[in-house]
């Protein structure tokens, strides 16, 4: 992947970051929208995170990577919380909130990166 493509997916999901919270504000049901959004990015991380692993032959768990996995998983269980029907608690919703903030800087500050830097390739 070069970095077109790169920026344009991360384009995308920016867009999606913002429609979400746009279409969650307008029809006040922001709380039932961000989940479904964080569980699919969450998802999609975990699928890049396998493949990547996969072919490195001897993997170490560094402690960034296992405290962003930990993280990742704890936004997914909640996401998935709120989604079977708990979207009303508090602490989910909280959980929801902070889960969609922390990729949303992730990804526009990967955007920026990307259009400082010039990629040729992912990994």
């Amino acid at each position: 992947m070069n970095d077109i493509y790169l920026s344009t997916a991360m384009i995308v999901i920016l867009i999606c970051h913002l429609a979400t919270i746009t279409v969650g504000y307008k029809m006040q049901k922001t709380s039932l929208l961000i989940p479904y959004l964080n569980a699919v990015i969450v998802i999609g991380i975990f699928i890049f995170w396998a493949f990547n692993s996969l072919n490195i032959k001897e993997h170490n768990l560094e402690n960034r990577e296992l405290f962003v996995i930990c993280m990742e998983a704890c936004i997914l269980i909640f996401a998935l919380y709120s989604i079977i029907g708990f979207h009303y608690k508090t602490y989910a919703k909280v959980i929801n909130y902070i889960g969609f903030g922390i990729h949303l800087l992730a990804t526009t500050g990967m955007l920026y990166y990307i259009s400082i830097f010039k990629f040729n390739r992912l990994f």
